[in-house]
């Protein structure tokens, strides 16, 4: 099963599209985001997509009533941590990263720890645990706006630029 990860989109909607076209062209309907859309307004791509939705709230989530709101129709944003399985794999869901990525594996009996917050792309493996932090959707910090896709068959994980 392919997935979208994205994470600190930060209101910019363009890139959003952008992303939701890429998830279309690929066939890839659900997506996970590690928190820090900013306002209500920017989900409405993610929206329109009718994605399988899994998200959190980051540090600069606000409003969290009218994000609540606005992702109603795909699911509701969960304040992190946030556990769930998709393709017989468990997942922890967080904005920041864990100060130790053990108590993901012993405490939540993960097999991905997903997280944003940093703004830099990464996949890391410590131990039995994949941690995967799809950088900055928004690309407006480290002025690379990237997104990942990963394979929950292979663990093949692909970091994919936009523009």
């Amino acid at each position: 099963m392919l997935v979208a990860i994205l994470s600190d989109s930060h209101d910019h909607v363009d890139r959003l599209k952008q992303a939701m076209q890429i998830l279309s062209e690929r066939g890839i309907t659900t997506v996970i985001h590690a928190g820090d859309f900013v306002a209500p307004f920017a989900l409405a791509p993610i929206v329109s997509a009718g994605v399988k939705f899994f998200a959190v709230f980051g540090n600069n989530d606000g409003e969290i009533a009218g994000l609540k709101r606005a992702s109603a129709p795909i699911g509701e944003i969960q304040a992190p941590p946030y556990r769930f399985e998709l393709d017989g794999k468990r997942f922890l869901l967080t904005h920041a990263p864990l100060p130790e990525t053990r108590i993901a594996v012993e405490k939540y009996q993960t097999d991905y720890l997903v997280y944003g917050h940093t703004h830099l792309p990464e996949k890391k493996e410590v131990g039995s645990l994949t941690l995967i932090n799809p950088g900055e959707l928004g690309g407006w910090l480290k002025r690379r706006a990237t997104i990942a896709i990963l394979d929950t068959a292979t663990g093949m994980c692909e970091f994919v630029d936009l523009k």
